[in-house]
């Protein structure tokens, strides 16, 4: 009877084991499948374009209408040119005539570009090594000058991280 009891309880921790192991490699392959995932399936394709020229008091309005965070700035000449963020607008916000600077004034001025078949971990890896929150999502030749494709920030992939299927 002893016997019995003891296998009984040695096929319970084995099954309590085997359930462990099977969720944990459902969980890890999960993480691998996000980290996989590529900026083409979760990138933001509508992006908010605006003339370098704008005033910083029209900039805001158009993020207030659009719902966004940050716009891309473009010049006709050179394409897209920088990105203006709610932080750009904060750091000018309230100074002195603040709402006649420009879009190219207050913008960050340089514009990380990345394709489209860039995985989540490569876009997060450029964002932390260049400390940016945002990146632009370029279809063609990175050197030509172009619209983007699409635009991915952080807070886009903390969201997909953060989401229970994959």
């Amino acid at each position: 009877m002893e016997l019995a009891l003891q296998i009984q309880k040695f096929i319970s921790l084995m099954r309590q084991l085997y359930n462990h192991t099977t969720l944990n490699l459902i969980r890890e392959e999960k993480v691998l499948i996000k980290k996989e995932k590529l900026l083409k399936d979760v990138m933001t394709k509508r992006v908010v374009t605006i003339p370098s020229t704008l005033s910083i008091k029209e900039v805001t309005k158009i993020m207030a209408r659009e719902e966004v965070s940050g716009v891309a700035v473009s010049s006709p000449a050179r394409g897209i040119v920088g990105i203006v963020s709610e932080c750009d607008v904060l750091q000018h916000f309230g100074k002195r005539n603040w709402e006649l600077l420009t879009a190219e004034e207050i913008m960050t001025p340089y514009v990380e570009a990345i394709r489209p078949e860039t995985t989540l971990v490569q876009a997060a890896d450029v964002m932390q090594k260049k400390r940016i929150h945002r990146l632009l999502v370029m279809g063609r030749d990175l050197s030509e000058p172009q619209m983007p494709a699409g635009i991915i920030s952080a807070s886009d992939i903390v969201r997909e991280i953060g989401r229970d299927g994959s």
